[in-house]
């Protein structure tokens, strides 16, 4: 009996976790991804889900300042802008803390507030080739001063943005006077990011017989379609390249 009960016990622990797991406050940024060149600037909101009613909020980020660095200091989001009491604050990669762009709010009084809403706003620079995530440590803290443990969900920084990945499967059929292209569409760049818009698409096409021919772009399109009229006994190959917009 007491084996049962001390499993039940365990059991009980073990689904309480979870559900506080899931139930759990997160911090996200708009855009969650930001693709630029070097020296460009860009725009980021902090927003938090549900939470409980808090006092204030503390994030330590962590990202190399090689590649993005902060352009302007962060400022208050619409969940605290003019609330009475509200003492905002931020520490960027000082000596004690080289590694961390800290962004944190106390309420000294008693206008507590609850997400889901924009924590803050902030603007980075982009300043080297990547793709750049942020990790951090963030978390809440109740009127009563008792702490809640947040997720966290980074920002991406695609820096100097890589080509598209080459197309594949592509099949060619024959429709009595024309040859059909199909393939499938490229979502993502070399590196693995999403491109942020659909590529170009290039078809190149050589002649084998009855003579042969180098590759030459014939048409461009951004489907996944394309159709070549052909003259009756001649033998051609094609491929099809993505090119970045």
């Amino acid at each position: 009996m007491s084996l049962r009960i001390l499993a039940g016990v365990i059991f009980t622990i073990a689904l309480l976790g979870m559900l506080s797991s899931a139930n759990a406050t997160e911090l996200y940024f708009l855009p969650d991804t930001s693709s630029g060149a070097i020296g460009d600037t860009v725009d980021l909101s902090a927003w938090i889900t549900s939470s409980d009613t808090v006092r204030g909020f503390t994030i330590y980020m962590v990202y190399d300042t090689n590649y993005v660095d902060l352009a302007a200091p962060p400022v208050p989001g619409a969940l605290l802008a003019g609330r009475p009491g509200l003492d905002f604050r931020y520490s960027d990669h000082i000596i004690a803390a080289p590694d961390w762009l800290e962004v944190g709010a106390t309420i000294f009084g008693t206008s507590f507030w609850a997400g889901p809403g924009e924590l803050f706003r902030m603007r980075m620079i982009l300043r080297d080739c990547g793709n750049i995530t942020m990790t951090a440590d963030f978390g809440l803290r109740r009127p009563d001063g008792s702490f809640i443990a947040g997720d966290f969900n980074p920002p991406v920084f695609a820096i100097c943005t890589a080509p598209p990945m080459a197309p594949d499967s592509l099949t060619i059929y024959w429709a009595g006077t024309s040859a059909i292209l199909r393939w499938k569409a490229v979502t993502l760049d070399t590196l693995g990011f999403v491109l942020p818009q659909p590529p170009l698409y290039r078809i190149f096409r050589n002649q084998e017989m009855p003579a042969v021919l180098p590759f030459v772009v014939i048409d461009s399109t951004f489907g996944t379609t394309a159709e070549d009229s052909l003259a009756p006994g001649t033998e051609h190959l094609y491929y099809i390249e993505a090119v970045g917009q």
